[in-house]
């Protein structure tokens, strides 16, 4: 194959042609110029240098992806006859030169050319140096993370359709009154304009093509309404700064538990009453425990948010081999059964018992009873129904009264009740901790009931037997 030169135009005229890229357009014994559409190419004609396009090709593709690998065969096919100089707007965004760079055989030479860039041409017409900045063409930019801490500029932002995608993802985070600057260029002299927008008008100007471009300054967290994760963990580190708030200062992992478990089960509640806005809004503070240990952890130089991230990524990955690997599980019951294999190799365990005194210390006694009935199941030492569950509650209450009776410590016999409780609930197919969590939530509910029941009547609880007050309870349980 013979040698191919990819070189880079601008989008202006011959002003901003470097002098190694003009060198190569004449000294070319084949040019091929992506679209005549581009300013240079008067400039090419007038100074003798014959070019070929691509042009054809865009009437006969349906898409671009078609139009990108159809571009890369011609330009390559070009090049097994003789050497060639393909000349583009941008060697660093163009798509075709990436399917070039993806398609070419691996004995082809390639060189690319840079030169002054249509984002360079961009940044040069504003007000301000930006010290960092992203840099997307407009259809990458739309599965990407918006970062608002950073400078932004788009390029190709070719239609109406496309700022107004751009548009709602800056809006996830920006505000949408925020000024932008929207750049527009005239295709045929290259010329390029600019002017003041707010964010929202983005997809509301007169026209669009391939040298519109958009540039999006960063925008302090607290002139914002909307945050991210990289957000929250600067709230957090500012609060366990010196001159933070005292009492996140004095946090510890240990002392910060309690609020975890806490704060998990008040998410648990926002679910099962299907409150949506609850439920994002516990998920924050859970989110909130999370990036407070992580702080801690950071200060003590023990691990960061990425080694979190990473952690639960690469076993997400790791457990999901029929995702991302080659097993095959094609029922929930399959994924549960790969992964007490996988589970039970990587960590050596080898009987049933080593099982179960693998499940966490640090769950709830509920629902780590729970799960430990669960490994007993597998091997079928189980009930076979709630009914048959209920029978031994019975059986352990009455152990319990007798100690009671004797005078004899209860601990043990208490726990054992728990335990057949436990098992009660799990044949019923209910988490223990959830319904004892919901219980709760029930008694404290009748007895506001009882207690402004008794206000109504002009009573207190100090006026009250217990046979009275059960009045009350009775009554509000039975408007439930």
């Amino acid at each position: 194959m013979n040698q191919l030169t990819i070189v880079t135009l601008g989008t202006g005229g011959e002003m901003f042609l470097t002098r190694g890229v003009e060198r190569a357009l004449r000294e070319a014994q084949c040019v091929v110029l992506r679209t005549e559409r581009h300013p240079m190419a008067a400039f090419l004609k007038a100074e003798g240098i014959a070019c070929e396009t691509l042009d054809a090709l865009y009437e006969s593709c349906e898409d671009f992806d078609l139009f990108n690998h159809k571009a890369a065969q011609t330009v390559l096919a070009l090049c097994r006859e003789k050497p060639v100089c393909y000349a583009v707007s941008d060697a660093s965004f163009d798509t075709t030169v990436a399917a070039i760079l993806k398609e070419k055989p691996a004995s082809a030479k390639v060189t690319v050319l840079p030169g002054v860039s249509h984002a360079e041409r961009c940044l040069s017409m504003l007000d301000s140096h930006a010290d960092a900045l992203r840099l997307y063409t407009a259809e990458a930019f739309l599965p990407a993370r918006v970062s608002p801490q950073e400078d932004l500029l788009l390029l190709e932002v070719h239609s109406r359709e496309c700022a107004g995608e751009c548009k709602l993802k800056l809006l996830e985070l920006m505000p949408e009154e925020m000024e932008i600057t929207f750049i527009t260029g005239n295709e045929q002299t290259g010329e390029l304009k600019r002017k003041k927008i707010a964010l929202y008008e983005l997809d509301r100007q007169k026209s669009y093509d391939h040298l519109t471009a958009v540039y999006v300054p960063s925008v302090p967290m607290l002139e914002r309404t909307r945050f991210n994760m990289d957000d929250l963990m600067a709230v957090v580190a500012k609060l366990r700064a010196p001159d933070g708030c005292p009492w996140d200062r004095e946090q510890t992992h240990e002392s910060l538990l309690p609020d975890l478990l806490e704060e998990s089960y008040e998410y648990i509640q926002a679910v099962r009453d299907e409150d949506i806005d609850h439920m994002y809004d516990e998920l924050g503070d859970v989110l909130l425990q999370i990036a407070l240990h992580t702080q801690i952890a950071i200060e003590h130089g023990d691990f960061t948010i990425d080694d979190v991230t990473s952690a639960i990524c690469y076993k997400m990955i790791e457990r999901h081999t029929h995702v991302f690997g080659q097993v095959k599980a094609d029922t929930a019951e399959d994924v549960l059964t790969n992964w007490e294999a996988f589970k039970r190799e990587q960590r050596g365990i080898q009987t049933h018992a080593q099982a179960m005194e693998d499940v966490s210390l640090g769950l709830s006694s509920l629902l780590r009873a729970y799960k430990v009935q669960k490994k007993a199941r597998k091997v079928h030492f189980d009930f076979d129904s709630a009914l048959d569950a209920l029978l031994k509650v019975h059986e352990e209450a009455e152990e319990v009264r007798e100690n009671i009776q004797n005078g004899q410590d209860t601990e043990m016999e208490l726990g054992d009740l728990f335990f057949a409780a436990v098992n009660v609930c799990r044949l019923c197919g209910k988490d223990p901790d959830i319904a004892l969590t919901s219980s709760t939530n029930k008694f404290i509910k009748r007895f506001r009931k009882m207690e402004n029941a008794i206000k109504s009547a002009g009573k207190s609880f100090e006026d009250l037997t217990l046979a009275e007050m059960d009045v009350y309870w009775n009554a509000g349980k039975r408007e439930e």
